[in-house]
């Protein structure tokens, strides 16, 4: 489902607000609202808004419509990084680069992009990213095999506490399992579909 307009999540929060049924197409923009984070923070400016100019408003979300487990906890951002693929003639060109603009936690840099011969003779690029100050925190991204690497300094915090995921131009997301390595964590993943990505680390 694409983003919804203003109208709609106006809608939303009013429904909310005067605690009305939903009808099957705005449940489905409630489930919409609960996965997007884009979404969801503007339908909780919205919902806060007419909870300050409403008497009978005082729930931002409806307890029993959506329960509160299923809304997604809120994680800060550690890096965002986008991978660019880029074919000429039998050729894949790889080009990586940080596209978050608070450097505070990683500053991610390539330093490995290079043509490697590919098993039906055409090329491929490997990109390697790597932290500024840490060379054990790298991404590492290989197109020939679908296959892609990460690790981060977690500063020996457990797994369960940081999210890793693909995203995708149709906004479809796949996470990246991870494993604690001292104080790392680690995580690949196999059978990256083909085509342009975001790679998004965050922190709850």
């Amino acid at each position: 489902m694409m983003h919804l307009t203003e109208d709609q999540l106006y809608h939303l929060a009013e429904l909310s607000c005067d605690a009305e049924e939903l009808n099957t197409e705005e449940e489905q923009q409630f489930d919409h609202v609960k996965s997007c984070r884009e979404c969801f923070n503007q339908y909780c400016v919205l919902a806060t808004i007419l909870d300050a100019t409403s008497l009978n408003c005082d729930l931002v979300f409806d307890p029993v419509q959506i329960p509160e487990s299923t809304v997604a906890p809120v994680r800060k951002l550690l890096v965002a990084l986008r991978v660019t693929c880029e074919r000429v003639y039998n050729t894949i060109s790889l080009i990586g680069e940080q596209i978050s603009q608070n450097m505070a936690t990683f500053a991610f840099e390539p330093v490995l992009a290079t043509a490697v011969r590919g098993s039906s003779s055409s090329k491929t690029s490997i990109l390697r990213m790597e932290d500024l100050d840490d060379e054990d925190t790298y991404f590492v991204y290989d197109a020939e095999n679908r296959k892609l690497m990460v690790q981060f300094d977690a500063n020996g915090r457990d797994a369960a506490n940081y999210k890793a995921y693909l995203k995708f131009a149709d906004q479809t997301t796949i996470d990246i399992p991870l494993l604690k390595g001292g104080l790392y964590l680690k995580g690949t993943l196999s059978d990256v579909p083909s085509g342009n990505f975001d790679i998004f680390i965050e922190e709850n």
